[in-house]
């Protein structure tokens, strides 16, 4: 009988993307400000789920650029 296998497939690498841009707050916008503000705190605490939310949100936030 052959050994089991605990699991099904070689693990996956996924790229590093650290060194990607990070988008810039736009000038006036109250929501870029606090999303860079709140991303600044995050990383100095090692948050960085909540640095790239930030960054995700500050990319798509819906209002403010008009």
């Amino acid at each position: 009988m052959a050994e089991a296998r605990t699991y099904p497939e070689p693990p996956v690498d996924l790229p590093d993307r650290s060194h990607d841009v990070e988008p810039a707050p736009v000038e006036g916008c109250d929501g870029c400000r606090e999303l860079a503000n709140v991303r600044s705190r995050a990383r100095a605490g090692g948050d960085w789920t909540t640095v790239s939310d930030c960054n995700v949100f500050m990319r798509r936030h819906p209002e403010g650029h008009r």
